[in-house]
């Protein structure tokens, strides 16, 4: 026979045991809960909003392939980078490559203290800490994310001459971090200048 304590017998004879209010189906009186309904009735009002928004600020419009609606869920619709990418003036691996690169330039301002550059920048890519983490372990990640970062200005500095290395880290910068909307549309030499920066960046994260 399996032996019981007595708090495991008073908690048996009280039925099952009520779950944590987060983790409930339930509410108290038993009936099925409405708290994920109503969670899953807001996440949709939001998604609406979301989509169309998307759908005036770019234009989207039916197609052949997809409805309006569906193409402003991708996700790639809402950062400056996957927009181009959409547009045709990056190829895949380019994308990538500046997605790597936002990434990291993003761990160095949220580890190091330095002034996120654009709102996009820390909401997107924001690094959170465990509260575990040690205040050494948290300076060892921070020097690593500097280290990157050097690494990668680098990269893109040494693209070409001082001056031209120095317009193609500035423009990588704006378009992957700082997500400036009107650059969707660049002129020749920024484009240039910018596909040179993600080309150096995909053959540095050696991306296909």
């Amino acid at each position: 026979m399996t032996a019981y304590s007595k708090a495991a017998k008073r908690a048996q004879k009280r039925g099952r045991p009520i779950l944590p209010a987060d983790l409930s189906t339930r509410e108290p009186n038993g009936r099925p809960s409405r708290r994920k309904a109503r969670s899953s009735e807001l996440e949709q009002q939001i998604k609406h909003v979301a989509v169309s928004r998307r759908i005036r600020q770019f234009g989207l419009v039916d197609n052949k392939v997809e409805t309006a609606e569906k193409q402003a869920e991708d996700p790639r619709h809402g950062y400056l980078l996957g927009r181009m990418f959409m547009d045709g003036t990056i190829n895949a691996g380019q994308h990538e490559a500046g997605m790597k690169y936002a990434e990291d330039m993003a761990r160095y301002f949220g580890l190091t203290g330095v002034a996120f550059p654009s709102a996009r920048a820390q909401d997107l890519f924001a690094v959170r800490s465990t509260g575990g983490e040690d205040s050494q372990s948290k300076a060892d990640a921070a020097r690593t994310a500097r280290h990157k970062m050097v690494k990668l200005r680098e990269v893109l500095l040494g693209t070409a001459d001082i001056d031209t290395g120095r317009r193609i880290d500035h423009t990588v910068r704006m378009v992957c971090v700082e997500d400036i909307d009107h650059l969707r549309t660049l002129n020749p030499p920024m484009k240039a200048w910018l596909v040179r920066g993600l080309n150096a960046l995909a053959k540095f994260y050696e991306v296909r």
